[in-house]
């Protein structure tokens, strides 16, 4: 850095590069001290600001998302789960104030009062949508601070589908619906694995359904076909016109999509009077924990799921409690017989 004045100038001129850019700047002061000072400060707020300069305002967060982000989006190397994730969150903050919000004004204290329909998991996609956005927006220069947002609380799902209650709803679900929580009771798989589902997927003679992707690298495997599933495929088969096992006309992938499934289900479920804690995700959760009562095993379990660790598995086996409640029965009636023999032993007539 250096210090100097410009002919017929008293103020000291501050010179100094930052990255490839030369800054000259006045320091507005006459000692040399002083503007020391002044010129460390224009350095240190420099290197901070060492990116493209955003001239005017900033865009409206609904301006730069259809404008920047999901163009990014789409030509990014992003997996296509991580895509659909994104768009998926974009609909929903489309939906809220912070549409209108400028990117310089969205701060933690106000993304704390968004308001999202739905449990924590999809509030939570809105959020960390909107949170890839402002970083996006901090690169190109178009803010100088990003906001630590904060994610909402997420319930874990736990309940499951016993006996009567999937028998009552496979009583009254519709197609394609029905096949698609059927591959996830008996397969595991997550309804946007089945939807995607090709005919070459399904390995006739192992018994077996080929998963090409899904939501991490370990989703790659194959799950069970069961004599059901096969069944209901097959009847499928003799109609089918298309590469997809479940193809829609109207859809650009030319598959049916997740979203109109699971909101088919939950018009069902009102239907027909099923607890709102299930929802059709609630059928791989079946799947998980009815296989961990049998095999006992959870990184086999976890393997056939697609998790990448226990740590996960952990959250989709949920333990059959009416067993626990016959160990817990079974341990009374031994206890009632310990102490009716105590008793016996101290009693006057045990003692003669």
């Amino acid at each position: 850095m250096e210090l100097y004045r410009q002919p017929g100038s008293k103020f000291f001129t501050a010179d100094f590069t930052v990255g490839d850019r030369r800054i000259r700047k006045s320091t507005k002061q006459t000692t040399r001290g002083k503007a020391l000072e002044v010129a460390a400060e224009f350095l240190r707020q420099s290197q901070d600001d060492d990116r493209p300069t955003h001239i005017g305002r900033a865009p409206r967060v609904r301006d730069f998302a259809k404008d920047r982000f999901l163009t990014f989006v789409h030509a990014s190397s992003l997996d296509p789960d991580t895509k659909r994730y994104y768009a998926t969150g974009w609909r929903l903050l489309e939906r809220s104030d912070a549409a209108d919000w400028r990117l310089d004004q969205v701060t933690r204290s106000r993304a704390d009062t968004l308001k999202f329909a739905g449990s924590g998991a999809n509030q939570n996609c809105a959020l960390r949508t909107l949170r890839r956005m402002l970083s996006l927006a901090e690169d190109q220069g178009l803010i100088k601070a990003l906001p630590r947002i904060k994610l909402r609380k997420e319930h874990e799902r736990s309940a499951v589908f016993d006996a009567p209650t999937e028998e009552k709803f496979l009583q009254s679900a519709k197609q394609p619906m029905r096949d698609i929580f059927l591959i996830g009771q008996d397969g595991g798989m997550r309804p946007d694995e089945a939807v995607r589902m090709r005919w070459d997927d399904v390995l006739w003679q192992k018994s077996l359904i080929f998963v090409a992707s899904g939501k991490t690298p370990k989703a790659r495997r194959h799950v069970p076909l069961s004599d059901r599933v096969r069944a209901a495929l097959r009847a499928r088969a003799q109609r089918a016109t298309s590469e997809w096992v479940f193809p829609s006309k109207r859809s650009k992938s030319g598959h049916i999509e997740h979203s109109g499934v699971a909101k088919a289900f939950r018009i069902r479920r009102e239907e027909v009077g099923i607890a709102k804690d299930l929802v059709l995700y609630s059928a791989r959760h079946t799947f998980a924990s009815d296989l961990m009562d049998d095999m006992g095993d959870l990184t086999k379990v976890g393997k056939v799921l697609g998790h990448s660790s226990t740590r996960i598995t952990e959250r989709y086996v949920h333990p059959q409690l009416k067993e626990m409640a016959s160990l817990v029965n079974r341990r009374n009636v031994r206890r009632a017989e310990e102490a009716e023999r105590h008793t016996l032993r101290h009693s006057p007539a045990g003692e003669q």
